[in-house]
Formats: structure tokens, sequence, C-alpha cells
């Protein structure tokens, strides 16, 4: 994959006081291909993802709004998706993209290889949390299933409240028999992980929690 432009030169033309490290420039220009990065805390995965998408924006190869960025809590999404926004603001008036004379106001690549970039309400990155894209996903397209797409997806507090519910009012008598709490039972329905056959006092076997929630009424 060509590059006009490599993570160090972007870097220097934002002003940034420290070049990526050598391991951060192999992530920020790998190609676009399914990669897996470990990295622990404090080690840079903000800034380096910020960089990612600033290098693929600025070499032409994705537009600013065909970027996705996932995380699992709603800080990260929005100190992501402030810092991608900060880095695209910077990039675009660094003059480092100067020249793109041609360049079409909906892509990311102009005449001759040039890039530019475009930011406004339709041309922002994606970042979010899995369950608020998830949830974005069910409502655009809820009818085409015949759901209602006012639909949330539910929480962990919300799920634990709807699962003991159901727990509490089947009318199993089987459930007696297992002799644990509400509580376990609960918990047990809601890992769906994999038990032996046998009731232990960590929970109750994979088929017990199916008859609690499979015998209760629905609501």
């Amino acid at each position: 994959m060509s590059a006009r432009y490599t993570a160090v030169e972007i870097a220097r033309a934002l002003g940034q006081k420290h070049d990526p490290t050598p391991e951060q420039q192999a992530i920020i220009e790998a190609p676009v291909a399914p990669a897996l990065v470990v990295a622990g805390a404090g080690s840079g995965k903000t800034e380096t993802m910020a960089a990612r998408v600033l290098w693929l924006v600025a070499n032409g190869h994705v537009a600013p709004e065909q970027v996705l960025g996932l995380t699992f809590t709603r800080k990260a999404a929005g100190e992501l998706a402030a810092r991608i926004r900060e880095r695209l603001v910077q990039l675009a008036g660094s003059g480092l993209l100067r020249g793109a004379a041609g360049a079409e106001p909906g892509g990311a690549r102009g005449a001759g290889g040039t890039s530019r970039i475009v930011l406004d309400a339709f041309t922002q990155p994606t970042v979010a949390t899995y369950n608020a894209f998830a949830s974005s996903l069910y409502r655009d397209h809820a009818v085409l299933i015949g759901r209602d797409p006012d639909g949330v997806v539910l929480r962990e507090a919300s799920a634990w409240q709807l699962a003991r519910e159901l727990v509490a009012s089947a009318q199993d008598a089987r459930l007696a028999d297992l002799d644990l709490s509400v509580d376990r039972i609960t918990a047990a329905v809601l890992s769906a992980r994999p038990c032996p056959s046998s009731i232990s006092s960590n929970g109750c076997s994979r088929s017990s929690s199916r008859r609690a929630t499979s015998s209760s009424p629905p609501r």
C-alpha cells in the first residue's frame, strides 16, 4: 500500500513534541487488513489509534466518514472521538495537504493522488461503544425484521433486573430442587456458560437456566 506521507512526517507537520516510536509507526502504517495489537495501560493506545486514522486519511486510503472505532466504555469512546477530531482539524490546517486542487469534496483523495479533508456534520468518523453502535444498527434496520425501532440494548443492571424477575416468577417446580438462591440462578441465566450436568454450589446447569426462563410467562 503506497503512502505519500509517513507517520513521522504527519506528526511533525502537526507540531507534536514526540515522533511515533518504531513500534507505533509499524501499527500506524500497517496495511489495511485485519490485525491484532496488544498494548498495556499507558502505552499510548489512544494516540496511536488517532494517528492511524490520520495516516489513512492523509494518504487518501479512506475518508473520515469511512472510519469506525469501537470501544467498551463511553469514557474511552469519548476520548478517542475527541482525539481523532482534534487531530483531523490539525491536519486540515497544517498545510500538509495543500495543492489538492480538483479533489472531490466527498472523498479523501483528489486528482493526481492528492488528499484533502472535509469535516462537517456528515463527514465525521463514527466512534462509539459496542452497545451504542449495536443500538444504532438496530434502530436503523428494526423495521426490516418487524421490530420496534425504539427498542434499546439492555445494560448490565437492566438485564439483571429483568432476568431476576423472570426467575423469581417462574412456576417450574424443578427450580426448588436446585437448592440455590434466586440470585445464583439469575447469575447462571445471564452467564450462559457451559456447566457440568451436575449441580454445583457455583450455579446451575445450563439446561436448568433455560427451563427457568422458558417456563416463565412473557412480559
